[in-house]
């Protein structure tokens, strides 16, 4: 594949659930070429739009019984029907897990995934969503299976669905849906592996950044050339579940734009960026230039230490 660095199967966006399921099928219809895609539910629904993916259905017997609310149901058909996806796993050098959390098949599946990709090595890279507040139930069940899931990834991002909601009320999107903000998280994080840029970031970079003690997160914001330093302000809005990154110790930054982003945009961006974390952060940066983003400036910043 011109213009790439990475091979087929080396990067693997994974849907978990039924929101998840909905989440990495937008996210992969923004970089196909670039990751496989796996989906895994115990309602077949989940599967219905998408003919590219790989797909495990929890409800292989077909008596429709779904795993609402029973994690460790999800978790037993999982272990029945893992081998169908073992070599998917194992051949991934990186998995991008979305789900949300406070349900069956994502409190009981995602951490499962998690701990059996990073068993050979991969990277994990997980993006897991809390209930809203006035769920408490759901929100313990989520609470627990976050600690499970944290502890099996390398990277971990907790999305508040408030937060989600409200920012997807700006951009008129439904937040079920992602807001936008989800698919634009993955395709920033798989394009800045995956395509050849004016400086290369890869996969052995992301390891020494999220390899430092602590919380890592993900963030992502798209603004305009006219206004650099508003698109730090737009990433530093992400609808993170109360994570503050100020301070952090490691952090890899991709700066993308257009044919006409200068030197000086890239700049403006990065020094406004690391302007607030450790005096002695390690920080690796990227640029890459999109004929897509003439006028724009979009700026995937991985950050550890926290």
């Amino acid at each position: 594949m011109s213009g790439l660095s990475v091979k087929q199967g080396d990067l693997l966006i994974t849907g978990v659930g039924g929101l998840g399921c909905i989440w990495a099928q937008n996210a992969h219809s923004r970089c196909p070429r670039l990751a496989d895609l796996l989906l895994i539910d115990a309602d077949e629904h989940s599967f219905l739009s998408s003919a590219e993916a790989h797909c495990l259905h929890l409800d292989a017997a077909g008596d429709g019984r779904g795993a609402a609310a029973l994690p460790l149901l999800a978790a037993h058909r999982l272990r029945d029907g893992l081998d169908s996806i073992r070599p998917l796993l194992e051949d991934a050098e990186m998995i991008v897990i979305l789900t949300g959390l406070g349900g069956g098949v994502g409190s009981g599946v995602a951490s499962e995934i998690a701990k059996i990709a990073q068993s050979t090595n991969c990277l994990v890279v997980s993006v897991a969503s809390l209930p809203f507040a006035e769920q408490p139930v759901r929100m313990q069940l989520a609470k627990d299976a976050m600690e499970e899931l944290d502890k099996n990834s390398h990277v971990c991002i907790r999305i508040s669905l408030e937060r989600l909601a409200w920012q997807a009320k700006q951009r008129a999107l439904e937040w079920q849906s992602g807001a936008g903000w989800i698919e634009e998280l993955v395709e920033g994080l798989v394009s800045t592996l995956a395509r050849v840029g004016k400086i290369n970031l890869d996969l052995m970079d992301l390891r020494s950044v999220v390899g430092h003690e602590g919380n890592s997160t993900l963030i992502v914001g798209t603004g305009t050339t006219r206004n650099p330093k508003g698109v730090v302000q737009i990433a530093r809005e992400s609808p993170l579940y109360d994570l503050n990154i100020d301070g952090a110790s490691g952090c890899l930054i991709q700066v993308e734009g257009g044919p006409d982003m200068t030197l000086s945009h890239l700049n403006e961006v990065t020094d406004e960026f690391v302007s607030n974390l450790s005096p002695n952060c390690q920080v690796i940066m990227g640029a890459r230039v999109g004929e897509g983003l003439i006028g724009k400036l979009r700026i995937t910043a991985v950050v550890s230490g926290l």
